[in-house]
């Protein structure tokens, strides 16, 4: 990423008391140059973390008009900035030829490397929902057009699943009417460490689930989630302890068995 040069060569200009009115809206807007300036820091900050750290939206045209917005962007990069990448930094000091070219590399290597693992996970999710809806096509269900369901009236009928569907005020990846007229959203989730899960399950999964009850109901509705990956046990006993069903996506099985008990009887 020839972005990360540009921004890199700017790096002491930026640490200087007085900032630039120009600088700053220059380095976030959107895209690569964004993505760069998230990525000076150790580790990466998210976009959302970095406008909550520092209570601005990143807009070019505030942080331009708000000197004081700007500076607390700034200043949030430059404290979390990675020690080992721009060692000058912190030692208020011009960087060796060297020590610019290895961080150009590594950081556009850091950036890589992440949108490597998102696509793959982006790809096992999809693959993960695919399997979701075959299993239940083979027990008999059949698959309707996804849509927004603000009350439970506007699920698909007994029998019948849709795709990502918005359901209340949260997405869910697969939304399933039982026989007994309950109604099933279900979270397809990967993760590839212990760490990754807290986001996956808990952060995500888990609180949509805590939305779906309070809005529809325990009786109405039973959230769930199909995971594979690396998880934290103590993360899953949390989301189950929280109404999260869970099923692993290499047996689905569990899934395909809960969803037939459920058929009506009566």
């Amino acid at each position: 990423m020839p972005v990360f040069g540009r921004i890199i060569d700017r790096l002491p200009r930026l640490a200087e008391d007085a900032i630039d009115p120009e600088a700053m809206p220059d380095l976030v807007r959107e895209g690569d140059s964004l993505t760069a300036f998230r990525y000076l820091a150790a580790p990466p900050v998210s976009e959302d973390d970095l406008k909550t750290l520092a209570e601005t939206t990143l807009s070019a045209t505030a942080l331009r008009s708000n000197p004081a917005e700007a500076r607390r962007v700034r200043d949030i990069v430059l404290h979390i900035i990675d020690p080992h990448r721009f060692p000058w930094i912190k030692e208020d000091r011009a960087p060796t030829r060297h020590e610019r070219d290895r961080a150009v590399i590594a950081s556009a290597a850091l950036v890589a490397a992440r949108k490597v693992e998102t696509s793959r996970r982006s790809g096992a999710k999809k693959e993960q929902e695919e399997s979701v809806k075959a299993a239940l096509r083979d027990m008999g269900y059949d698959e309707v057009p996804s849509r927004e369901i603000p009350n439970l009236e506007a699920a698909p009928g007994p029998g019948e699943f849709c795709g990502e569907s918005k359901l209340g005020d949260a997405k869910a990846d697969v939304v399933i009417r039982l026989h007994d007229r309950r109604v099933m959203p279900v979270e397809c989730k990967v993760s590839n460490s212990a760490v990754n899960s807290f986001k996956r399950i808990n952060h995500e999964a888990a609180g949509k689930a805590r939305d779906w009850l309070d809005g529809f109901g325990r009786r109405q509705i039973v959230p769930g989630a199909v995971i594979s990956g690396v998880f934290n046990p103590a993360n899953l006993e949390t989301a189950q302890s929280e109404g999260l069903s869970l099923y692993w996506g290499h047996r689905l099985s569990d899934l395909t068995n809960f969803v037939e008990s459920a058929r009506f009887t009566g």
